[in-house]
């Protein structure tokens, strides 16, 4: 299942000046371990996973080699081994049901245009399969058919702004279109034999539609006819493609579970939590099925046997946290899973559901941190200006206070804080700065009424959300007024920027990883094959072409209030950031310069939207470091790069 999302960045609003009264902050202290020892934590590239068709290894991605590739592991243990060098991000990749071929997508210098790749267990000469693409154009895997025969594949080769489905022949080493994408429709997932395909249709933020496609005919038909906004997502078909479950908040506030049979056309009701189910599938048998819910940002997995309707009982994660489902094994066996939880890195596993028992795949952990503490959160909520509950998650340091605080803003904005474990976080508190973690008004995972408040809001009730959090910090978390800064990636970089522009005299500094200043140029300049969500982006970031949406692209646009801009900036930027262009951090810059307003710039060369290698991260983060010490605690030989 592919849940269609989309990143960014926006936000203002005004928050009235108020003076520090907290006593200075003790001077944070050194960390006990330095900053480069928890850039040696594994990362492992999001959350995917693959079998091979003999069930006896697994691929997953991992940065051991310096940036995010595709690693092979026995299943029963043993040493794993690279079998890609990607120039980029890695996207999405699976082993053939039948032999030992892999497919892989990737793309260059995070450039957001991946081709697809095929190779083998060994790595073996990796083959690029859409090498003649003209500049522009994208693959996006989607799905091996059960015969290993053939896969599915979304492309703009025809249209750079439409995502057709196209299925390769592995024997003839060809392609051919299956289904020529159109408006506001694109094709989620697929059945077992890919004769059936279901495709999603987005209408705004609040509305959707599931259509059907039956291989060989040229329209889809639809499956949700409704009236008024809901949300449908498809997750995957049942047994020989009869039904389809999908999710759905059809019901209220949170996404359900529900199963739609084909010959009745009726739905059922599987799974309706007091929180979002966030995913459910079927084993590539129909064997068992997995359910997700996600519990304030924890993931809840169950899975129940389908032939008894028996919940099997699954070992319990070593630590606090939840099992992640990422793919099952060919025959059922195996279920590959991540622990996930804020204490400690994300680590892969394997579940054998014939024994019960869970098989650590991976160790993240260099000896310098192994074993020692980490510091999980609390979740708290902070009341706001309005009245509303923002959730979020606080992480105390240990120390003297009052402490020092970054907010740190999630990106998005339709997305969601979860509890995950983050190495920069641990590192911070290390020192004895305190972390919140907010989700402010516009997150999802709390409800479609909280989801939708920041439509055409952006920067207007979210940045107050921050400013209340502040205050409820000091309050409530030993946080000194005067040494609190708000910092984030993409959204949340853009909420870094609303706060320097619009609540001046709030916060210390601020700290923006690639994010937006200018609303109107963002919209115009969103890649060509996100126009199927246009309805969606225009809820949120507003149309350039309505004068109304227009006011309020540059009423909220930090570019245009550069004059109100006075605190400690630091800006960290890909070159080749495909969603928000180097301009949008150029601008800022050169504007503050201009006004001789302290600002830091670092830009990373061969990076996009978010850092694929490790030494740009650690770069970032050490520039981050810097500027913390010297502009919040008072370090004023700290040297901060970019200046």
């Amino acid at each position: 299942m592919r849940k269609l999302v989309i990143f960014f960045a926006l936000a203002l609003a005004c928050a009235s000046a108020k003076q520090s009264t907290a006593p200075a902050p003790a001077a944070a202290r050194r960390a006990p371990v330095p900053l480069e020892q928890y850039y040696e934590i594994r990362r492992y590239g999001g959350t995917n996973m693959t079998f091979s068709h003999d069930e006896k290894l697994v691929v997953f991605g991992s940065d051991q080699g310096g940036r995010i590739d595709l690693w092979v592991r026995p299943v029963a243990g043993g040493e794993p081994r690279q079998i890609t060098h990607v120039e980029g991000f890695l996207g999405s990749f699976a082993f053939s049901p039948t032999e030992d071929v892999l497919a892989y997508e990737a793309d260059v210098g995070g450039d957001e245009l991946p081709h697809l790749f095929l190779t083998d267990s060994k790595g073996t000469a990796p083959r690029d399969i859409t090498a003649d693409y003209p500049k522009g154009r994208r693959t996006q895997f989607l799905d091996w058919a059960q015969d290993g025969k053939s896969f599915v594949y979304l492309s703009n080769l025809r249209d750079e702004q439409l995502l057709d489905l196209h299925e390769y022949d592995l024997a003839s080493g060809r392609s051919r279109m299956l289904w020529q994408a159109s408006g506001a429709l694109t094709l989620a997932n697929a059945d077992r034999a890919h004769k059936r395909f279901a495709i999603l249709e987005t209408l705004s933020d609040a509305n959707s539609n599931l259509w059907l496609l039956e291989r060989g005919d040229q329209q889809p038909r639809l499956l949700t006819p409704h009236q008024g906004d809901v949300l449908y997502m498809p997750q995957d078909f049942t047994a020989d493609g009869r039904g389809l479950l999908y999710t759905s908040d059809e019901g209220g506030e949170f996404s359900g579970l529900y199963s739609m049979d084909f010959a009745t056309g009726k739905s059922a009701s599987l799974l309706l939590p007091n929180w979002d189910v966030d995913a459910a599938a079927d084993s590539t048998g129909h064997r068992y099925r997995y359910e997700t819910v996600n519990v304030d940002g924890t993931v809840e997995l169950a899975l129940q046997d389908l032939s008894t309707g028996k919940d099997i009982r699954l070992p319990q994660p070593p630590v606090a946290g939840g099992w992640l489902p990422a793919a099952f094994s060919p025959r059922d066996r195996y279920l590959g899973v991540w622990l996930r939880t804020d204490a400690t890195q994300q680590t892969p596993y394997v579940l054998d559901l014939q024994t019960g028992e869970a098989r650590k795949l991976d160790d993240p952990l260099p000896p310098s941190l192994a074993g020692r503490p980490m510091v999980a959160a609390e979740s708290v909520r902070v009341p706001s200006f309005d009245g509303r509950q923002v959730p979020g998650f606080l992480y105390r340091p240990k120390g003297t206070a009052p402490f020092p605080a970054i907010i740190d803003v999630h990106g998005g904005p339709t997305s969601q804080s979860l509890r995950t474990f983050s190495a920069y976080r641990q590192y911070f508190l290390s020192r004895g700065i305190a972390v919140f973690v907010p989700n402010v008004r516009g997150s999802t995972g709390y409800g479609k009424s909280w989801m939708r408040l920041d439509n055409k809001d952006l920067g207007g009730g979210p940045l107050k959300d921050i400013v209340a959090a502040k205050w409820w910090l000091v309050a409530n978390a030993d946080v000194a007024d005067d040494k609190a800064v708000v910092m984030g990636g993409s959204y949340g970089g853009y909420m870094a920027l609303a706060a320097e522009a619009f609540a001046p005299e709030e916060f210390a500094a601020n700290v923006d990883f690639f994010g937006v200043s200018d609303l109107k140029t963002l919209v115009e300049s969103f890649p060509p094959y996100w126009a199927a969500f246009a309805t969606f982006i225009y809820q949120k970031f507003g149309d350039p072409k309505d004068p109304k949406d227009a006011a309020y692209q540059h009423d909220r646009s930090p570019i245009h209030f550069v004059g109100q801009m006075k605190r400690p900036l630091l800006v960290v930027q890909g070159d080749h950031d495909a969603r928000v262009k180097k301009d949008q951090s150029d601008r800022i810059v050169d504007s503050l310069r201009a006004r001789r307003v302290p600002v830091h710039y670092l830009v990373l060369q061969n990076e996009g939207h978010g850092f694929s290698r490790n030494d740009s991260l650690l770069r970032a983060m050490q520039a981050t470091d810097a500027f913390i010490d010297r502009y919040v605690l008072g370090d004023e030989k700290a040297k901060v790069p970019g200046e």
